[in-house]
């Protein structure tokens, strides 16, 4: 008996935010988004239309790590997975701390042809783990800057 299995559907209901784009890093702009699930649209607060058809950078803002931004790239150039976190940003520009988990879909050729990032918000996990930081050293100047951007959007 053969199951008819309908990834739509999984990818709808996972917990964790799915964004897939095309694979174009080549672009001026980056990769198209063509693909978010519903959780995707929770933790950003952009609607699917708003998302599909722009390109990630539409989640980046002022406090966003271009260094993180540039090994993804150089991880998926050279056909590897890309596990890290920066800052993003929700639409209306609320920041947020995301890891994300990036990797190609390759064709029959062998060539990417789509990029898929797991993504998580770990900004409150984060802020409880500053907030012991800021207990243990008044000083922190790591923790102190994470509150810091935080406060911005307030």
């Amino acid at each position: 008996m053969q199951l008819k299995f309908d990834w739509l559907i999984v990818l709808e209901n996972l917990g964790r935010s799915i964004m897939v784009t095309d694979a174009n890093l080549d672009g001026p702009r980056g990769p198209r988004i063509i693909y978010v699930n519903h959780a995707c649209t929770q933790i950003t607060g952009y609607s699917r239309d708003e998302l599909i058809g722009n390109t990630p950078r539409i989640l980046q803002g002022r406090h966003t790590d271009r260094a993180v931004l540039r090994l993804l790239k150089q991880k998926l150039l050279n056909r590897q997975v890309f596990d890290g976190q920066t800052w993003n940003y929700r639409k209306g520009g609320r920041p947020f701390i995301m890891n994300w988990y990036c990797y190609a879909i390759y064709g029959e050729r062998g060539k990417p042809i789509y990029y898929v990032a797991e993504q998580e918000d770990l900004t409150e996990m984060e802020s409880l783990r500053m907030r012991q930081r800021l207990l243990l050293n008044p000083h922190d100047a790591e923790a102190t800057k994470f509150f810091a951007v935080l406060a911005e959007a307030m």
